[in-house]
């Protein structure tokens, strides 16, 4: 038996196009894809196939179509009024929101193919530090970018006050409070779920963190890296960056579970005073793991990052960065 079938149909050929190029490039879904230019077409191929999910224009849309798709989402180009049996969408959006809209529509409704999961290897690199201002978000964000030229990567903070939405100029319609409801509540539909709240920086996924770090103060330490699991292997990713803080309850715990960790440090006698109690507390509590996977990274005063976090790649640091991250084995560039 073949995939299911995913089909696109707009009277556009570039804008038809350019949506089936989009979906084909998302590796993780499971369906066969066509696309068709003209609704006869359409009929012809409905008539020996039945189709999974269907994304049609407002314009080639019939109510017909009802019988040959198990889901059918309509691209409408006028102001979004209810159909029946059908999800609309407004059609004239970014191609990024649009395929988000589709994926969070989809995972609504109650006709899902669920993607079989390849359960893949994947690495977890935990950067933490006690010492605060020593660069560990900018330092986790150069990193994920750089990973991110070789291997899918996705990073995740667990900052209390991260200001990401404020630094990109951007709402988020989602974030990682969203998906611990959905691993919680509907865990099977987890990776149509993941692609509706990723966002993309340079190459580097990332899920926007929680507006509110209450959301995941009462996880259990033990329930964490089952929730990562579930992620990394919902979006195929080879590498989750967790940017650390000591809201996670289970902190050592969590860090036990990476691969490699980062622990950004300075020069200075309180920041080096904080270190020292990390550190015993780690010996004392029996997690000298944590201890051999760390990394200490101190870094100079850099008076050239960019402001725009898409360019950390490519900045000063990326060169600190990219030598650390060489060394591990993580890159080969």
């Amino acid at each position: 038996m073949g995939k299911p079938i995913m089909a696109i149909c707009d009277g556009k050929p570039v804008y038809m196009n350019s949506l089936m190029t989009m979906f084909q490039q998302k590796k993780e879904l499971p369906f066969e894809i066509y696309g068709f230019t003209k609704s006869d077409a359409l009929d012809e191929f409905c008539s020996n196939h039945q189709i999974a999910l269907l994304i049609i224009s407002e314009k080639e849309y019939k109510r017909e179509l009802q019988q040959k798709a198990d889901q059918i989402v309509v691209l409408q180009e006028t102001k979004n009024e209810p159909m029946e049996n059908v999800i609309g969408i407004t059609k004239y959006q970014s191609a990024t929101n649009l395929y988000k809209a589709v994926m969070t529509a989809y995972a609504d409704s109650g006709k899902v193919i669920l993607p079989k999961s390849s359960r893949k290897p994947f690495q977890m690199i935990g950067i933490y530090s006690p010492i605060h201002r020593c660069l560990q978000t900018t330092f986790a964000l150069t990193a994920g970018q750089i990973l991110a030229e070789e291997k899918r990567t996705l990073y995740l903070s667990f900052e209390c006050f991260s200001g990401l939405e404020n630094l990109m100029g951007k709402k988020f319609n989602g974030n990682l409070t969203d998906l611990l409801y959905f691993y919680e509540c509907d865990k099977e539909k987890l990776p149509y779920r993941l692609e509706s709240v990723v966002h993309n920086l340079s190459g580097l996924d990332m899920v926007p963190p929680a507006e509110s770090f209450e959301d995941f103060l009462n996880i259990a330490p033990q329930t964490w890296f089952l929730i990562l699991q579930e992620i990394a292997q919902a979006g195929e990713y080879d590498i989750l960056i967790l940017d650390l803080t000591e809201q996670v309850r289970g902190l050592f715990q969590l860090l036990e579970h990476c691969d490699r960790i980062y622990t950004l440090t300075k020069e200075d006698r309180m920041a080096k005073a904080k270190l020292a109690q990390y550190e015993l507390l780690l010996q004392k509590g029996e997690y000298k793991a944590v201890l051999e996977k760390t990394g200490k990274c101190s870094f100079p005063i850099m008076k050239c990052l960019p402001t725009e976090l898409e360019r950390l790649g490519r900045s000063e640091l990326a060169g600190y960065a990219r030598k650390i991250l060489r060394e591990d084995g993580f890159c080969m560039a």
